[in-house]
């Protein structure tokens, strides 16, 4: 096992998450992103598929340590945006990665259009409700985000409220 292990590890890259996702300042150019690309990981999809699980044992063990701060009064929590189109593999993702953690750490949030009730408060009040808490994963099936967009493009609100929803996020 522990052979597999360091195959799966090899294939990551050096650079911490965080930096291989972060966009470069300045404007974007949405076109220049590789929307297949795998940033961290040089192998191909296979590849993908069978070191995912290899994963599981560290995933489980960092899962613990984040509950457990999070039950000492830490207030450390994952938060996850997956953002795509219908299709785009959103449901995928959840099932293969975040499906190897506890489902007791997770809480999963799948926002549709925003109900009468969810209309009538502010802007971000749907979102801070599903915020997790200390020690918890949090996966958000789609987001503000795309309420922006929606709104921008059918016009749902005026252009200077599109303006400070910007602002807010």
């Amino acid at each position: 096992m522990a052979k597999k292990s360091k195959r799966a590890t090899k294939s990551r890259a050096s650079a911490p998450v965080s930096d291989l996702l972060r966009l470069p300042p300045g404007p974007v150019d949405l076109a220049s992103i590789d929307a297949n690309g795998h940033p961290g990981f040089d192998g191909d999809k296979a590849a993908g598929k069978a070191a995912l699980p290899l994963l599981a044992p560290e995933m489980a063990e960092l899962q613990e340590r984040l509950y457990a701060n999070g039950r000492r009064g830490g207030r450390a929590s994952i938060l996850l945006v997956l953002q795509g189109m219908d299709t785009s593999g959103k449901g995928g993702t959840v099932r293969h990665s975040v499906g190897l953690l506890d489902p007791q750490g997770v809480d999963l949030t799948s926002f549709k259009a925003p109900t009468p009730e969810e209309k009538r408060r502010g802007f971000l009040w749907r979102i801070k409700q599903r915020v997790p808490g200390p020690g918890m994963v949090g996966i958000f099936d789609r987001s503000h985000y795309e309420d922006v967009l929606i709104g921008r493009v059918r016009q749902l609100a005026t252009p200077s409220t599109i303006e400070k929803r910007y602002g807010s996020i």
